[in-house]
């Protein structure tokens, strides 16, 4: 597979990530960031710039709203230039309700009710929930 094919794979590993979380992206990034970029994602030829462009904005509007590591998008290289492939799927989880650090806890077990161990060590408030 050539960088070009992988490059592509990455993107289109983010947008598979997109559409299986597509409601509760568009619920953090809010419509005003996610309804134009979505629609040209949606309706736009892949591989195009275009498209690209669009990803792009999704995956920016994404890591603005606190999601950590957007949708994936971001292509990091190792030392032997390997391309990683986009987000695996995960559990349910709870990230920081400001975006001012990087904490994800992904419990084992369903939160209690009481909501004790869903707040913020930073803020005092709770912790946003993510699918």
């Amino acid at each position: 597979m050539g960088n070009d094919a992988k490059h592509q794979q990455v993107f289109e590993d983010a947008v598979e990530y997109l559409c299986r979380n597509a409601e509760a992206l568009r619920e953090l990034v809010g419509p005003a960031r996610w309804d134009a970029p979505f629609a040209a994602v949606r309706d736009t030829e892949p591989s195009t710039d275009g498209w690209r462009a669009a990803v792009r904005a999704l995956h920016e509007a994404a890591e603005e709203a606190g999601i950590p590591g957007g949708i994936g998008l971001r292509v990091t290289l190792g030392v032997f230039g390997g391309w990683p492939a986009g987000p695996p799927p995960r559990a349910v989880g709870r990230v920081c309700p400001t975006g001012r650090c990087a904490r994800v806890d992904l419990p084992d077990d369903p939160a209690p009710a009481d909501g004790s161990d869903q707040v913020c060590a930073l803020t005092g408030g709770p912790l946003r929930q993510v699918d």
